[in-house]
């Protein structure tokens, strides 16, 4: 019972760590994928990318960070790289964006490259935008999961710890089927976003020069790694019956043994 109750809390404690690294990689900014210009550009272009945000800075404005919407399909999907889905003008960072874009071209990249992507128009309509809003929500629903699963978890560990005070030992022994499946849902869609960013960032030439997998990335790869190990683990725990308990504890009573024997 012990070693249930240890297998337990490990895996609380990981899905406290998933769920923090899960909730860092949304919440901490635009930290997904990286690209800065060289330095043979006049003006020093940084931009963070995120599931739901773009941060851009640079040397023509030290210190002062822009930041909007992302992706929009008139700005990131094709059409004017200088307007927005509003059609608003976004003023000197559309033109910077434009402008490292024109750069591109000399690479073999097509126009529009900072702000449209590099695919052909028709397939960027409906390939960079689809793909990138597909990893976000893939990336909520792995929250949903995580908080899920946290519940369920700290239930069969409270159940545990109580067995034979009236709890039901069969329904101990299979709570570890919903935890384990609760982790795998929840590494499945840390798996799908990850896997769409780092596709389009090895496949979109926005990314091409200069980009890097930044930290959010790696914090979900790490979450979803996790996840997948403690669920090897109690697997592993179910196969060498680990979650067995011993006869008698689930009345709450311990098997004595028979004095007769001791006598004889």
């Amino acid at each position: 019972m012990k070693g249930l109750l240890v297998l337990y809390l490990v895996a609380l404690a990981i899905s406290w760590t998933t769920l923090s690294l899960d909730l860092a990689s949304m919440m901490t900014g635009p930290r997904w994928i990286m690209t800065r210009t060289n330095s043979t550009v006049p003006v020093h272009l940084t931009t963070s990318y995120g599931l739901f945000q773009q941060c851009t800075s640079s040397s023509y404005e030290p210190g002062v960070v822009h930041c909007r919407s992302f992706p929009q399909r008139g700005v990131d999907c094709g059409g004017s790289p200088a307007r927005n889905e509003d059609g608003k003008d976004d003023g000197v960072w559309a033109g910077v964006l434009w402008l490292t874009g024109q750069a591109g071209e000399a690479h073999g990249s097509t126009a529009g490259t900072a702000s449209g992507g590099g695919k052909d128009a028709d397939e960027e309509l409906f390939g960079f935008c689809d793909a990138w809003r597909m990893a976000g929500y893939a990336q909520q629903l792995s929250l949903v999961f995580a908080f899920a699963n946290l519940i369920a978890l700290t239930l069969t560990l409270l159940g545990t710890a109580n067995a034979g005070r009236g709890f039901r030992t069969e329904k101990l022994r299979s709570g570890w089927k919903v935890v384990a499946g609760l982790m795998v849902l929840q590494a499945f869609f840390m798996c799908v976003s990850s896997s769409l960013v780092a596709y389009e960032f090895h496949h979109d030439s926005r990314f091409a020069y200069d980009s890097k997998l930044d930290r959010a990335w790696v914090e979900t790869v790490v979450a979803y790694a996790l996840n997948l190990f403690i669920v090897i683990v109690l697997l592993l725990a179910r196969a060498t019956r680990a979650f067995r308990i011993a006869p008698g504890v689930e009345d709450g009573y311990e098997p004595i043994e028979d004095r007769r024997d001791v006598a004889a």
